[in-house]
This record gives structure tokens, C-alpha cells and sequence, in this order.
């Protein structure tokens, strides 16, 4: 069951946030990388984001959620996608159910929007290359202390 989080379910994302970044990036990032985004750090993103209330949030109990809101790349918001998909995260043990692409619909912008991806995670680029994802650039950037080489997908149609 999707539905929009409340402060109730904070705890809850941090929890998902944190094992699914684990799950996706060990192998890709380096462990120390991985290991600084905790659970506070996260508990304090999801608190922030949900009394802030200036993106859209859904989210799966216990499996997933999915974030999207205005374009943080100026560049990106210039070139005439307004909007971006922040993220999509699931367990792994949620994955391969048609969850992610329930919370992709459930998050998807009304408008032009953008979705950045490491380069080295074939899994995300395949799911927005199969929801029509195009890439409209690839970019070196920093995740922490660790260069990385990400891909930006675009979408022009809602």
C-alpha cells in the first residue's frame, strides 16, 4: 500500500533509506562512503523533507518510497525541465513486485522532469530507460569524497 508519509512514519524511511542505500551502492561507493549516511542523518532528512512540504513524498511501509519536487540543477531548470525525481528506493527484497514503477507513477512530476543515476547502477538506469528515460547528459560529481560518473534522464511529457 502506497500513501504520503506523516512524522509517524519518519523513523520508518530513515530505516528504508538507509538499508537501500547499503543494498544499491556497496560494490559502487566505498564503505566508508555508504556507512556516513546513518540513521540520524537520515531521520533528520526525513523530518526536514516532510515539515517542509515542498516535494511529493510516497511511500511503501516497511518496502520503499519514491521523491520528487522542483529542479535543484539550474542548468537542468534553464534547459526546460522544471521538475526532478530525487528517488526511488526499495529493499531488495521488495524489488521485482511493480512496486517501484507504483511509486514512480505516484511521484511522477506534471511536466518536464529530470532523474540523476550512477553510471554503475545498471538496475535504476534500466528502470528509467524502460519509462522513457532519455539520457541528456552524463556528468562527473561527487557523492561525498568519491568521484562519480552519474547519467541525467530526461523526460519532456507527463
Amino acid at each position: 500500500m502506497i500513501h504520503y508519509p506523516t512524522m509517524h512514519d519518519v523513523p520508518d524511511l530513515a530505516r528504508i533509506h538507509v538499508q537501500a542505500w547499503a543494498e544499491t551502492y556497496t560494490g559502487l561507493l566505498p564503505d566508508a562512503e555508504i556507512q556516513s549516511y546513518d540513521i540520524a542523518l537520515r531521520t533528520a532528512q526525513w523530518r526536514n523533507q516532510i515539515e517542509n512540504g515542498t516535494t511529493t513524498i510516497a511511500y511503501s511501509p516497511g518496502m520503499g518510497f519514491a521523491q520528487s519536487g522542483p529542479q535543484r540543477d539550474k542548468a537542468l531548470a534553464k534547459a526546460g525541465y522544471p521538475f526532478e525525481l530525487y528517488a526511488i528506493y526499495l529493499l531488495r527484497a521488495a524489488q521485482g513486485q511493480g512496486l517501484g514503477s507504483e511509486l514512480f507513477e505516484a511521484v511522477r512530476p506534471k511536466g518536464a522532469f529530470t532523474a540523476l543515476v550512477l553510471d554503475g547502477n545498471a538496475g535504476a538506469n534500466n528502470f528509467y530507460e524502460r519509462r522513457g528515460g532519455t539520457i541528456i547528459d552524463v556528468r562527473p560529481e561527487m557523492v561525498g569524497n568519491t568521484p562519480i560518473i552519474e547519467r541525467v534522464y530526461g523526460w519532456r511529457e507527463a
